[in-house]
């Protein structure tokens, strides 16, 4: 049986979740792309790098979030939430990477990154982590639950 999701409930799977799903658009194409967040209670804070999905989210802030919790395959909720991308400057920043210290910034093999606060604009393989936030405009959830049915044995054998 399907069931909406109270946004009491909601909130506590956020909070207690660090992965999920960020959809963009823009110029014509659509992107879904994993992400480690962080929810305070009131915005979903993430860490990026340089590409595709941050020249989108800088044409198009629109975004749409997810996250699932899924218990087996009849028992699972999941979490959409619509929202605009801000990217994040000064206290704000330091605001979110004090809530994202644990979280890693995706890097390739032959590159390095520093810490959140760090930059090293001279070093090519250097990864200078982008940080934003989502402001939530709506957010809905669904949980389901497979009904099942007991059919005793008509084996009389």
């Amino acid at each position: 049986m399907l069931t909406e999701i109270s946004p009491e409930v909601i909130d506590h799977l956020l909070s207690n979740q660090y992965f999920g799903r960020m959809a963009c658009s823009a110029d014509n194409q659509v992107l879904i792309a994993p992400m480690m967040f962080c929810f305070d209670g009131r915005y979903i804070y993430g860490i990026t790098r340089e590409g595709t999905k941050l020249q989108m989210l800088r044409k198009n802030p629109n975004v749409a979030f997810e996250i699932d919790d899924m218990v087996s395959p009849g028992v699972w909720c999941s979490i959409v939430i619509q929202g605009e991308f801000e990217e994040l400057q000064g206290e704000k920043r330091e605001y979110a990477v004090y809530l994202l210290r644990d979280r890693r910034v995706p890097i390739f093999a032959n590159e390095t990154v520093g810490h959140l606060g760090e930059n090293h604009h001279d070093d090519p393989k250097f990864i200078t982590a982008v940080v934003y936030r989502i402001h939530i405009k709506i957010k809905t959830g669904r949980c389901y639950q497979q009904e099942f049915e007991f059919r005793p044995s008509l084996d009389t054998t």
